[in-house]
């Protein structure tokens, strides 16, 4: 708490420098779905972006050489794109935020006017390298995350990368 007390005026600073990476956007729509976002809304816009959607039955060297690759590509210009939602993916995500590289991160959790991105982004979005998506509202409960809704994830993920609407 004392930590958090302490980083209050330097995220205070940031927020100032670079307000709309933290203002929450309720308006951004694509392949006809509606999305909140928080960070960096023009990676929406670079021409390369890459679906990262890897199956949990990839054995440890299999998810190193996904990393990889993905970390090369993100290193040449391609934005990944992912809900994060198998072991796999939420690795090479992990490594492309580490790597200080661009993303686009979709969460089944929805933004109210209040949020901002957690602890672990906010450098990140302040660096203009991070966006947060959520296509479904805020509810102040947190609901189980079901396959229906991975689907579904994975369906507007694919959209964001190749401009095809959600089926």
């Amino acid at each position: 708490m004392i930590a958090y007390v302490r980083d209050n005026p330097r995220r205070l600073a940031i927020r100032r420098a670079h307000p709309d990476y933290f203002r929450v956007r309720f308006d951004i729509s694509i392949g006809g779905q509606s999305y909140a976002a928080i960070g960096n809304r023009f990676l929406l816009s670079y021409p390369l972006k890459r679906q990262v959607q890897l199956s949990r039955r990839l054995t440890p060297e299999e998810i190193e050489t996904k990393k990889d690759e993905f970390l090369v590509l993100a290193s040449q210009g391609t934005v990944p794109v992912s809900p994060s939602i198998s072991p796999a993916e939420q690795t090479v995500m992990r490594a492309v935020l580490d790597a200080r590289l661009p993303l686009i991160f979709l969460t089944p959790w929805g933004f109210n006017s209040f949020s901002k991105p957690g602890h672990q982004f906010y450098d990140a979005c302040a660096d203009g390298r991070f966006l947060i998506l959520a296509p479904w509202p805020h509810q102040n409960q947190r609901i189980p995350l079901t396959r229906a809704m991975c689907l579904d994830l994975n369906a507007m993920t694919k959209a964001i990368c190749d401009g095809t609407p959600k089926v």
